[in-house]
């Protein structure tokens, strides 16, 4: 890609974002209903990038001497992670009425 079609495609991408958030507000301003729906979407588009970007980044495998033993260590590590993740934003949307945070300045 040319550095002008770069700019161009940037520019376009970050305007359709605006239209949505445009869109959103407004219609979880007049439905309450459609809240949920636009957090589930826009927590499944999240997923969706995170995703594209971390399974080819997984499934990648590096020359190494012991190369299964470091492939299954590498599969561990991420499949820990990646559990610990879920883990957590399960735990968040389960207690979220019971998480009181307190600062105290």
């Amino acid at each position: 890609m040319r550095v002008r079609q770069a700019v161009t495609f940037n520019l376009v991408s970050t305007l359709i974002s605006y239209v949505g958030m445009v869109i959103g507000i407004a219609a979880g301003q007049y439905s309450s209903s459609v809240t949920p729906w636009i957090f589930a979407g826009t927590s499944g588009m999240f997923l969706y990038v995170a995703l594209v970007d971390m399974l080819p980044e997984m499934l990648h495998r590096q020359s190494h001497p012991n190369k299964q033993q470091m492939y299954l260590g590498h599969f561990v590590a991420q499949n820990l992670g990646f559990l610990l993740g879920v883990g957590t934003m399960l735990c968040i949307a389960l207690f979220e009425q019971d998480i009181q945070i307190n600062i105290g300045f």
